[in-house]
């Protein structure tokens, strides 16, 4: 898997899966938003490109995965232990729907050795795209599930 490849189905049940108001609550239970996460998955994709973070080359847990990256970008400030969380959830959705199984772990994923990192950051930026796309807005804390029109 080069690059990741959803049909427009599997677009259309990815953003129905991303509709539900829970997929965005973070572990303090506050309502995060799309651009939060966007950003924190921007963030964390560009450390790995910068520093050349390929998981080929790197054994899991030696601090130079997705989930290192993740958890350095929050260190910096670019996002907090709620937008990695729901980073997780999202990353998780599309890769359930790109792989067909019915249960896929980011980080297990991101750290198969045959993994690319190209295969990462095309990950990453999917899941932005659809964070920024179909996670809530700024203004929208109440407890209803969004609408399709919803933002």
């Amino acid at each position: 898997m080069t690059a990741l490849l959803l049909s427009d189905a599997l677009v259309e049940q990815t953003r129905r899966q991303l509709l539900e108001r829970d997929v965005w609550y973070g572990l303090s239970g506050l309502l995060v938003t799309g651009e939060s996460v966007a950003r924190h998955l921007t963030a964390a994709a560009g450390l790995m490109e910068r520093k050349g973070w390929d998981p080929q080359l790197y054994a899991p847990f030696s601090g130079h995965h997705l989930r290192d990256a993740l958890t350095s970008t929050r260190d910096d400030g670019m996002g907090d232990a709620d937008t990695q969380f729901v980073a997780r959830a999202v990353l998780e959705a599309i890769l359930r729907l790109a792989t067909g199984a019915p249960y896929v772990d980011y980080e297990v994923w991101s750290e198969h050795p045959v993994r690319t990192l190209d295969e990462v950051l095309a990950a990453c930026r999917t899941a932005s795209a659809l964070a920024l796309q179909h996670g809530p807005g700024p203004g929208q804390a109440d407890g209803k599930a969004l609408d399709a029109g919803e933002r």
